[in-house]
């Protein structure tokens, strides 16, 4: 299992120590840590955060696509808070089949765990009910291309640049560039700053271990 927040993984795996045929092989607290775990215990399935920064091998998409392709014997199940459908939908496309909401019960993760390990597909209730809600939102504005524009100044907050920052780099008002990201926000059904940054990791905008921070 692989967490960057100690609290949460040493409650799953007081979860899974429970269980009478899951015997939980290794701890790991970021995506090195996690590779050197696979690399040296057979293993059968693994649990991963989708969102852990720290780690020479980075998080989100790009790490999974490196899982999948070092170690593809192991089943991956995606243990994660982000809501945003976007992501959701990315993390699906790369073929991962197990997906887990943090704010689901605990019992979920036995369920991914036992459905992971026969290669079949699982979606928590609160992972279902956001894909679900997801295709609801296609049919409105949230279904809208973003614009080259907006795509920019999405991609440079999510490098940790501020709105005055991005404007003075690209020539435009704050008031400009605060309304394409507003935009880009509803179209794509993010509500936080968190999740553009898991959007952006997510749909290949920005890598998480290259994310520079902009200086005015």
């Amino acid at each position: 299992m692989a967490d960057d927040h100690p609290v949460l993984l040493a409650g799953m795996e007081c979860l899974l120590s429970a269980i009478s045929d899951v015997s939980v092989a290794g701890l790991a607290k970021n995506s090195t840590e996690l590779v050197d775990l696979l690399a040296l215990h057979d293993i059968d399935v693994a649990l991963i955060d989708f969102c852990m920064p720290e780690g020479k091998y980075g998080d989100g998409i790009a790490l999974l696509r490196f899982l999948m392709r070092r170690f593809p014997r192991i089943r991956l199940v995606v243990v994660t808070g982000v809501e945003s459908v976007q992501v959701l939908q990315n993390i699906q496309k790369i073929t991962i089949d197990v997906i887990v909401s943090k704010a689901d019960h605990h019992d979920c993760l036995e369920a991914a765990i036992r459905y992971a390990y026969y290669r079949n597909r699982y979606l928590s209730p609160e992972i279902h009910k956001l894909l679900e809600q997801g295709l609801l939102q296609a049919k409105g504005k949230e279904g809208m291309p973003l614009s080259k524009r907006e795509m920019e100044v999405l991609r440079m907050y999510a490098e940790g640049c501020s709105v005055i920052d991005i404007g003075k780099r690209v020539g435009r008002s704050r008031k400009t560039i605060s309304s394409q990201k507003i935009s880009a926000m509803r179209k794509l059904g993010l509500q936080t700053d968190s999740e553009i940054y898991a959007y952006a990791m997510a749909s290949g905008l920005i890598v998480s271990t290259q994310v520079s921070r902009c200086r005015s």
